[in-house]
């Protein structure tokens, strides 16, 4: 028998004995069956957004319904005035006066998709309340997920963070967000989620104060046994990004302040360090051979001697400090505290050891940091913050100003430009300016954080002959995250990078792909730099300026000529 995708009877019919309903796409070439999952996505897309319209029309030609059965039964009407005075008292009260009629056409629709569609309760109501979002508040950006633009999950980051914009700022909101998908590659979640933040911020400042105070009242923390893995619990909780940020830079900071040669692995460590901070300690015990005592010996051949009777030690009297003596009670902080380093050579227990400092990163307009505007921020990990959040954070922050620097050849420029450039590791400030002007790995689809990934050199550093291979220069150096480092280095995979930043990545199967579509470039606007004009745009330029002046003379000489009245 004949067998399509959608075609099988729910009734349980399977295709005959031998036929292989996946030998069509397991004879393709790794070129088609890269397109065939480009088209099936975007077409899992378009079939998305219809299931989401007739989960919506559902409920609407159910809630009609309903309201026409109740109508029908009773009209809502007091006939007199004890009965309106008993209505009135159902409504203090909070009792429903429609509860005899039955389920409403939300509950209906709820339950008939649940059971089509073998969905929880739950989750058929988010399917119609995001249905009726894309119909009446996010129809343009709707269209977008209709023609394979953006998928489900990229249509529901723009509705959460929509989700406290006013009805009459959302037409416009709406706008913006679809012009900007539309006109962009497809991007990784990290960068989306900047994108719509930044235009929610623009467009309607108060919705992210509403978002701000909402996720400050819906912090918590929960803590239960897992349900799937005996002996381990599961911890959930909810708390405002920057707060976020400290702690996960607190255990990052604690977990990496152990020798090299400590045998767990970095979330064991980060696990570890969250119980240490429970029981009220700053620092994390190193476990590698240097820092753990050898276990006791035992002769399991030799029977162990009973022991004898002890007498009950005597109790000396020992000086107690005073609570008031901060000397006595708190740690010094001029005292000399040995430094874990990474040949294990010391022989402390490293329960002193200082960990590294807690480090998160903030990228913010120094305009905003001194006042002038209120453009927002970039917490690196965790999106957009506001102004008033970021100058806050950037009261007790180490700053360090970037800026673009000359976009020709150093060569050409500065001759401590050209010899840094020749080096292989970039300097701090080159650092920052390329990590500023990214979200994250530049990799199609990746969200690493770019604090915490490599710089590559996408024309390859020539170590032996620094002068022939690729400088170490802002517009030759983007993030990438050591997994997709190695990926491009030791892979087939070819990049390019133009002069206005852009990194393009070539598949083995010769697709091509944008990895940076949106930047931190679109976010901050001092980070862009106009590459130098070739010699043929600059001829062009120079005679429509020649046009112009020509025009305003002509101008100004007939206003000479030809004085008022006319």
């Amino acid at each position: 028998m004949a067998f399509e995708f959608g075609t099988i009877d729910p009734g349980g019919d399977l295709p005959d004995e031998g036929v292989d309903v996946f030998g069509s796409l397991a004879g393709l070439s790794p070129e088609a069956l890269i397109s065939t999952a480009v088209y099936s996505a975007s077409m899992d897309a378009a079939n998305t957004c219809r299931t989401l319209i007739t989960a919506s029309l559902l409920h609407e030609q159910r809630e009609e319904e309903y309201l026409l059965h109740r109508s029908a039964i009773h009209s809502g009407e007091a006939g007199s005035i004890d009965e309106l005075l008993e209505r009135t008292a159902q409504a203090v009260t909070g009792a429903d006066p429609y509860e005899q009629f039955g389920p409403n056409g939300f509950e209906q629709a709820t339950a008939e998709l649940g059971a089509a569609l073998n969905l929880t309760p739950a989750e058929a109501r988010d399917l119609i309340r995001t249905g009726d979002a894309m119909r009446y508040r996010l129809p343009l950006t709707g269209t977008t997920l209709a023609c394979g633009r953006i998928d489900r999950d990229r249509f529901l980051i723009a509705l959460k963070r929509t989700d406290f914009v006013d009805n009459a700022t959302m037409p416009t909101v709406d706008a913006a967000l679809a012009e900007a998908i539309l006109a962009r590659d497809p991007m990784s979640t990290t960068r989306f989620t900047a994108l719509v933040d930044q235009i929610v911020h623009r467009h309607a400042p108060d919705a992210v104060k509403r978002r701000n105070n909402q996720a400050e009242r819906d912090r918590g923390i929960n803590i239960q046994p897992d349900r799937h893995q005996p002996g381990q619990s599961r911890i959930t909780g909810h708390f405002p990004h920057t707060d976020a940020a400290a702690l996960n830079a607190q255990l990052t900071a604690m977990a990496t302040g152990v020798h090299t040669g400590d045998p767990r692995t970095m979330p064991q460590r980060r696990a570890d360090a969250l119980i240490a901070l429970a029981h009220g300690r700053q620092t994390l015990d190193c476990r590698c051979a240097d820092c753990t005592p050898p276990p006791a010996e035992q002769n399991l051949d030799t029977p162990e001697p009973a022991q004898a009777a002890t007498p009950d030690p005597e109790l000396t009297p020992v000086a107690v400090p005073d609570v008031t003596d901060t000397a006595a009670t708190e740690p010094d902080d001029n005292a000399p505290v040995p430094e874990p380093t990474g040949d294990c050579t010391c022989t402390c227990t490293c329960t002193s050891c200082r960990a590294p400092r807690p480090t998160y990163h903030i990228v913010g307009n120094l305009t905003t940091l001194v006042g002038l505007d209120n453009e927002p921020g970039m917490l690196d990990g965790h999106g957009l913050i506001d102004a008033p959040t970021m100058r806050r954070l950037f009261a007790d922050a180490v700053h360090t100003f970037i800026t673009t620097g000359v976009r020709t050849d150093p060569a050409d420029a500065d001759a401590r430009a050209a010899a840094a450039a020749r080096t292989y590791v970039p300097s701090k400030k080159l650092q920052a300016l390329v990590r500023a002007g990214e979200l994250c790995c530049t990799f199609p689809g990746c969200n690493q954080p770019v604090w915490t990934v490599d710089l590559d050199h996408t024309h390859p550093y020539d170590h032996r002959h620094p002068d022939r291979g690729g400088k170490t220069l802002q517009h030759n150096l983007k993030p990438l995250c050591r997994f997709h480092h190695r990926i491009k280095t030791f892979g087939r995979w070819r990049d390019s990078q133009d002069e206005y930043l852009a990194v393009w990545f070539e598949a083995p199967t010769g697709h091509t792909y944008l990895g940076n579509p949106y930047t931190g470039r679109d976010l901050f606007a001092s980070l862009k730099t106009q590459p130098p004009d070739h010699p043929a745009r600059q001829r062009l330029t120079d005679e429509r300026a020649h046009r112009t002046d020509t025009h305003r003379r002509q101008q100004v000489e007939w206003d000479r000529n030809n004085p008022p009245p006319f």
